[in-house]
């Protein structure tokens, strides 16, 4: 997926942003558009390729959990069984990953609401329960930082006030995340052909085990005047343009009109 002050690409977003600079408005009705890269491939700058193959998901589509399911999910100790919070989002990496959950602590930790950063990794996620459970405790979740969009974008707290030790190690503090965007930010977003027509919007995010973003699942109902439909597209494949915030996909109508209708599996 790409990601820019315009479109950034969300595997080499140091690297893009000085190939920005150096690039002009082509005129036209076509768009300047970044071509979808991942770490397997050089990241290249080019106008919109009309011959791109965007290979859609099939309806009965395999994968290990959505996006929307994970969030509001409580968060259980494994320490004691208690209750330490709920899921409140999601934060993606540069390498298409969900790497951490954003979580929100509460009243019953005897102090304020807050939101601190966990990993991703380290919860095991209970799917009947809708639960996720980490090795933390109640102690251990007021001692961490709390976290703020803000701070990740922050050069001075990252480098300059980053907190030295903890008892969990340092590893949650929200200045050491490789934070891109998160996950509600993209969700309803609008999704449109390369010249600015609509073709949908966002409305979940499929994982593999990994934690890695395999596909999106695509809205495209309203826009095709059906009651629903969902299309699942493969995450590389959209691009962002983040002045507009809106989703750049290379297909027409009519193509996902044809496409695979997706269902949840879970």
């Amino acid at each position: 997926m790409i990601y820019s002050k315009h479109l950034f690409n969300f595997t080499s977003l140091i690297g893009l942003s000085l190939l920005i600079t150096c690039l002009s408005v082509h005129a036209g009705d076509k768009r300047d558009l970044e071509k979808a890269g991942n770490s397997t491939r050089n990241d290249t700058v080019g106008a919109y390729d009309e011959d791109a193959y965007v290979k859609l998901g099939p309806a009965n589509l395999a994968y290990d959990i959505n996006a929307q399911k994970l969030i509001n999910m409580s968060v259980m100790s494994r320490q004691n069984g208690n209750k330490l919070g709920e899921i409140q989002d999601l934060v993606l990496s540069h390498n298409e990953k969900i790497s951490y959950a954003i979580v929100s602590a509460g009243g019953f930790l005897g102090v304020g609401k807050k939101m601190v950063v966990i990993p991703l990794h380290a919860m095991t996620i209970h799917k009947t329960e809708e639960n996720v459970a980490i090795n933390l405790s109640e102690q251990q979740l007021k001692e961490m930082p709390e976290f703020k969009f803000e701070y990740v974008g922050d050069r001075n707290y990252q480098t300059n006030n980053r907190p030295a030790t903890s008892s969990t190690g340092g590893k949650y503090y929200a200045a050491n995340i490789d934070y891109n965007i998160n996950a509600k930010k993209l969700f309803g977003m609008d999704v449109v052909d390369p010249y600015g027509k609509k073709l949908g919007l966002i409305k979940d995010l499929l994982l593999s085990k990994n934690e890695k973003i395999v596909y999106a699942i695509v809205s495209v109902g309203e826009v095709l005047n059906l009651i629903e439909k969902l299309v699942a597209v493969p995450f590389h494949s959209l691009q962002v343009n983040k002045s507009d915030e809106e989703i750049i996909l290379n297909l027409t109508q009519k193509q996902l009109e044809q496409a695979a209708n997706f269902r949840f599996t879970n």
